[in-house]
């Protein structure tokens, strides 16, 4: 069913992470993990998501010279991981250079290729953003689009971005062109730091593919249960 959610673990330590992805148990087989807990504990979260037979989205946003960025996607196959992100502002040699390297590194191993996606625009940003810093661009949406274009053109395979770009990132770029959208809030939540959100019935209607939902699900009294409620919110 779609959009699958995605857990985030925005956490420091290890011993909450195999707490609650265990308590929410068969809810969710996605989970993200950040520069927070990666840093922090990076191998073991991911060594036991996978012992978990749950799916990873290294959210770790690779943005530096083409080379470089190559070089940490191989890395990150050590994990296994299942979905990788860079920065779409990195520009369209850099992206590149990481799908197409990270593509034949993995037909050179004999395994299955991560999906990798490019972040656009962060969704604490806005049109403010654009203003101050002179970016060219009318609204949040044009920059979006314009950024998603660049990813496809560097043949990724899609973006991180709010729902509410969606809509005109599937017009414009195709339905197979997969989009990942954070600043998801059920109704009876805050946004909390983010300023562009959506309702998880939101963004079904308007057709992303993954949604990803840390504090309504990970700071709820019960996190299976708010997983669950979620996903019914998208039936």
């Amino acid at each position: 069913m779609k959009p699958e959610i995605i857990t985030a673990l925005d956490y420091s330590d290890i011993k909450p992470v195999k707490e609650i992805v265990r308590r929410i148990g068969s809810a969710v087989s996605w989970y993200k993990v950040g520069l927070e807990l990666f840093v922090s504990h990076g191998q073991e979260a991911l060594e036991f998501l996978k012992s978990e037979n749950k799916n990873i989205f290294l959210d770790l946003k690779f943005h530096d010279i083409p080379n470089t960025v190559a070089g940490a996607m191989h890395s990150s196959l050590k994990y296994g991981v299942d979905m990788v992100n860079v920065h779409a502002q990195g520009g369209v040699e850099m992206m590149k250079t990481a799908a197409d390297s990270m593509r034949e590194e993995c037909a050179r191993r004999g395994v299955k290729a991560p999906l990798v996606i490019a972040v656009t625009l962060l969704t604490s940003l806005d049109e403010k953003y654009l203003e101050k810093y002179n970016i060219g661009f009318s609204s949040s949406a044009d920059y979006v689009l314009h950024l998603a274009k660049t990813v496809q053109e560097a043949g990724l395979d899609g973006v991180v971005s709010s729902a509410r770009e969606t809509g005109i990132i599937k017009t414009a770029l195709g339905a197979d062109f997969i989009t990942v959208t954070p600043g998801i809030r059920p109704l009876d939540s805050s946004a909390d730091d983010q300023k562009r959100v959506v309702t998880p019935a939101d963004a079904k209607k308007l057709g992303t593919d993954y949604i990803v939902v840390g504090r309504p699900i990970t700071k709820a009294e019960d996190p299976y249960l708010a997983a669950v409620r979620i996903s019914e919110e998208m039936r």
